[in-house]
């Protein structure tokens, strides 16, 4: 068997390589920039917000990442929002990425036991201070 394809191949795997963790950096960063703010807008229970989010996230999660990919390639430019390729796969990476994020920030916002809620309130703590004292500390925990 000749190696002599797969030699002349790595420097175009590499270059992939590249691109795909370079993707998968900003996509995830992305993605839990994206995640935190919509389950804040859930923690929170911001009235307006909390509606739109909730249809993001479904959306979202619903569609395939390629479909999404062919909306915001193709149709976005219908509307006047031209995207270079490499835009619009990260766009497309945050756009799925933030509604996994969101539920899973949601699912550790429920996770918190009702008894520690409590008892920061007892205390005399603020909405935002237990949020940031109590509750994102256990969420965000590893």
């Amino acid at each position: 068997m000749s190696f002599e394809v797969v030699k002349a191949s790595l420097p175009m795997f590499f270059s992939g390589l590249k691109l795909t963790l370079l993707y998968s950096f900003f996509g995830i960063a992305g993605s839990i920039v994206v995640g935190l703010a919509c389950s804040l807008v859930k923690y929170f229970k911001i009235t307006g917000l909390r509606r739109i989010v909730s249809a993001y996230v479904e959306l979202a999660r619903n569609t395939p990442l390629l479909i999404q990919l062919f909306f915001l390639y193709y149709a976005f430019p219908v509307i006047g929002l031209k995207m270079s390729s490499s835009t619009c796969g990260i766009v497309g990476l945050i756009f799925l990425g933030g509604a996994y994020m969101a539920e899973g920030f949601n699912g550790g916002l429920d996770a918190v036991p009702k008894s520690q809620i409590d008892s920061g309130k007892a205390i005399g703590m603020s909405k935002a201070q237990l949020a940031f004292y109590v509750v994102f500390p256990q969420v965000l925990a590893l």
